[in-house]
């Protein structure tokens, strides 16, 4: 996959559904619209679909990918630790933090919404 342009969107996700898809206490995430992605092989992707969220896989190694929601359609949101440089894509809020973990502490000044900012 490769993406032209700047994200849209980079933050972290708390919710349930996100921790436990990626096996993680947080996921952080960046996002791209549709027509900002070319896919060199999407055929080595699998999807797996909860409700209005589709979560896609590598079929290969079985690395989570990305996610996408079909009341935001036009947008990919990929998981940082997938790209090919995580550096570039700082998070700017938390999402879902009403759903954070307890024992995590968070030692960051960005804005903390109780369900999703985008």
């Amino acid at each position: 996959m490769t993406a032209i342009g700047a994200a849209h969107f980079n933050g972290y996700c708390h919710c349930d559904d996100c921790r436990r898809s990626n096996g993680a206490p947080v996921v952080s995430f960046t996002s791209f619209k549709a027509d900002q992605i070319t896919w060199q092989s999407r055929e080595s992707l699998c999807e797996w679909r909860n409700g209005r969220f589709a979560r896609h896989f590598c079929k290969i190694c079985g690395s989570p990918v990305a996610y996408t929601d079909d009341d935001i359609a036009d947008e990919f949101f990929f998981y940082v630790g997938f790209m090919s440089d995580a550096t570039e894509f700082p998070p700017e809020h938390h999402s879902f933090y009403g759903e954070k973990i307890r024992w995590l502490a968070l030692c960051d000044e960005l804005p903390k919404s109780e369900y999703t900012s985008f």
